[in-house]
């Protein structure tokens, strides 16, 4: 398995920073980013998950308000829906009221959806809601139209990832339903996109506080060159390198269609969820007293590491899911 971008990749990268950096205030940010082709998944030609992360990545670095990782999930576990979306923003409708990640849906599907979803990102702004829900042979992926349900706005941590909950009571499918697979596929892109994300906000804080460090004076000198400083630093380092290596060797495992792909992916996201948040917090602390300033950006950025963690379930799921797995392994293994 090759860990080292390609020149195209690195290309990729660096142009997503280079149009995110111009056109991070502008309101058709969104618009910009689907006509660079953000939305092209894959394919031979078309962006892969190792792609994807790379523009999670930047969009976390950058806060960047927009419906990234439900439009891209969505397409990733139904390549053959791209024709039907287009260039339509998707919102994940997959959690329910009391649920957590991972629990069997109780919305149900017979010619229509019923039931309740909570904690969708974005629903008031995209076209199409990807919901799961339970049909007569088990979970299914369905596609509705965004504009035909009712959506509530719910309390959001982070403003920029605003929350809602909406009724689906009798829902037209769009296209779909796609059976468990496409559920399995969606759940593990959007969980390392998620994760991606978090990567790239933690970041972008320890590049801020770098720099603070290196300008801030006490006593006569940078507060850069304290050996305390130095030591938390560095740490906050190792954990960013560590965090994204994890997340390109989950990517890797995904575009090669691996049997333990959806196990590193699990791990990458229980490693981010902490990494991420020990170097926020590690941030947090050179910046000292003024990082709890509504004017300082290092809370915005906590917010959005915050939510990620949330999101497709949190380290201790993750966990959870892996020492059941292994477990259940073990059970199956032959007593020599």
């Amino acid at each position: 398995m090759d860990l080292e971008l390609s020149d195209e990749q690195k290309w990729l990268s660096e142009a997503v920073e280079t149009l995110l950096s111009r056109e991070a205030e502008d309101g058709r940010l969104w618009a910009r980013l689907v006509e660079f082709g953000v939305l092209s998944v894959g394919g031979d030609e078309r962006l892969g998950a190792v792609e994807l992360c790379l523009i999670a990545r930047a969009l976390g670095a950058h806060l960047a308000p927009v419906p990234y990782i439900g439009s891209a999930a969505v397409r990733f576990a139904a390549p053959h829906l791209a024709e039907a979306l287009g260039e339509d923003a998707v919102a994940l409708a997959v959690l329910e009221p009391g649920a957590s990640w991972g629990a069997a849906p109780a919305c149900t599907l017979a010619h229509t959806i019923t039931g309740r979803k909570v904690a969708v990102e974005h629903a008031q702004s995209v076209a199409r809601l990807a919901v799961v829900a339970a049909a007569e042979h088990g979970p299914v992926l369905a596609v509705i139209d965004a504009t035909a349900v009712s959506s509530v706005a719910q309390p959001a941590f982070d403003p920029t990832a605003p929350m809602y909950a909406v009724e689906l009571d009798g829902a037209a499918v769009v296209a779909g339903p796609f059976g468990g697979g496409a559920i399995r596929r969606m759940t593990t892109i959007g969980t390392l996109l998620a994760a991606a994300e978090a990567v790239g906000a933690a970041g972008r804080m320890l590049d801020d506080a770098r720099r603070y460090a290196a300008e801030r004076r006490q006593f006569g000198r940078t507060i850069g060159s304290f050996q305390a400083l130095r030591h938390l630093l560095a740490d906050m380092y190792v954990r960013q390198a560590s965090s994204w290596s994890s997340v390109l060797y989950a990517a890797a495992a995904v575009d090669e269609d691996a049997d333990e792909a959806p196990r590193t992916v699990s791990i990458a996201k229980a490693y981010v969820s902490r990494s991420a948040r020990e170097v926020a917090h590690g941030a947090m602390q050179v910046f000292g007293g003024i990082a709890v300033t509504a004017e300082h950006p290092a809370h915005r950025f906590l917010r959005r590491i915050v939510v990620r963690e949330r999101q497709f379930g949190d380290a201790a799921h993750h966990e959870r899911e892996l020492g059941r797995a292994l477990a259940e392994a073990a059970e199956l293994e032959p007593v020599s």
